[in-house]
């Protein structure tokens, strides 16, 4: 466990998530990582200009090393079969007072943009979900050294993540919130359902790499548990949402703080690509509507806006409240210092 942490530079084997969407807040990756782990900031979604923004932000309040957190998956995508789902979300927008959706989608990607400013703010460590990056940007960041981990759900996506030259691998268990890095979502229409402790199991007896146990951990002795199996490190979702510095709107934390365990499932309404979130009025009307949720990213960008309206007018049921199955043990907001060390 120590040569792992010490090789990127941490102290505490506590990796917080590289949560998407505005979660991950220059001052919760910088107070995680002063206080001795690793801070990430959530970047899948975010452009090669905001991205180095965020970097420099983070890097006025910390010196202590931190991830970026990227998709390896090729998001641009263009689709005009929208009309049924749009109709159907045209009935969310009209009760919430926004405009009509587009007649068609369109999806920009920046991977290789955002790893050009990786490499220019020198980022020494880098997460990646939803695949293996290619060869070309593998061989920038390793000439560069930069550790990169990768995300599997099963054996065979961490054995991708190994022969392609990967550092370390995060275990992502069926437990966890919001989207996991299951590779083939066409074999795995809900994501690969192998728990946490079979799967961490799995990949240490069969694997060479370090492994970063991730799902429901929200307890100390939960994570003792998994450093004694061999993991190197825990990485944390659900409870860095409630974290005074992230930037989880007030009613998605009054919304986390209100579940229960069995609160949660899984569901594509929101992005098209299944994710752990807690049930809500939006999740059950789409699912039963009759009309399949578009792919990822499509569905994901037809429902920005009304999540977006959701977080404005302090709506949980519009909101994509991803979630844990550890969500109904986390009660209260504090600080990500104090999240930190309390699993030390």
């Amino acid at each position: 466990m120590s040569s792992f942490i010490n090789k990127i530079g941490i102290h505490a084997p506590i990796v917080q998530a590289g949560m998407a969407g505005g979660i991950t807040t220059p001052d919760l990756v910088a107070s995680v990582s002063n206080a001795g782990g690793l801070g990430t900031i959530g970047a899948g979604y975010m452009s090669d200009k905001t991205l180095q923004e965020e970097i420099q932000k983070t890097r006025q309040l910390t010196e202590q090393p931190f991830a970026v957190n990227v998709f390896a998956a090729n998001l641009e995508s263009f689709y005009a079969d929208v009309a049924p789902m749009q109709q159907l979300l045209n009935q969310y927008r009209s009760e919430l007072g926004i405009d009509a959706g587009a007649n068609t989608i369109k999806v920009h990607d920046h991977l290789h943009e955002k790893i050009n400013v990786i490499l220019e703010e020198n980022i020494s460590v880098v997460s990646t979900a939803f695949g293996v990056l290619s060869y070309v940007l593998i061989d920038r960041l390793k000439a560069n050294n930069v550790t990169l981990i990768g995300m599997a759900t099963n054996l065979e996506e961490a054995r991708q993540l190994e022969e392609a030259g990967y550092d370390a691998i995060v275990a992502q268990g069926m437990e966890a919130g919001g989207h996991r890095s299951t590779f083939n979502t066409e074999k795995f229409p809900d994501g690969c359902q192998i728990g946490l402790h079979v799967l961490v199991q799995e990949l240490l007896e069969y694997t060479e790499l370090p492994v970063i146990a991730a799902g429901g951990i929200h307890t100390k002795s939960q994570a003792d548990a998994l450093f004694a199996m061999g993991a190197s490190a825990v990485q944390l979702g659900t409870r860095f949402l409630l974290a005074e510095e992230a930037g989880t709107n007030p009613a998605y934390r009054r919304a986390l703080m209100k579940a229960e365990t069995n609160d949660t499932v899984i569901t594509k309404v929101f992005s098209g690509r299944p994710a752990r979130a807690i049930r809500n009025r939006f999740v059950d009307e789409v699912e039963t509507s009759g009309i399949a949720p578009l792919p990822f990213p499509v569905q994901n960008q037809m429902t920005k806006d009304i999540r977006a309206a959701g977080k404005d007018f302090a709506m949980a049921e519009m909101q994509s409240l991803w979630a844990g199955q550890g969500v109904g043990f986390i009660e209260t907001e504090e600080k990500a210092a104090a999240i930190v060390s309390s699993f030390m």
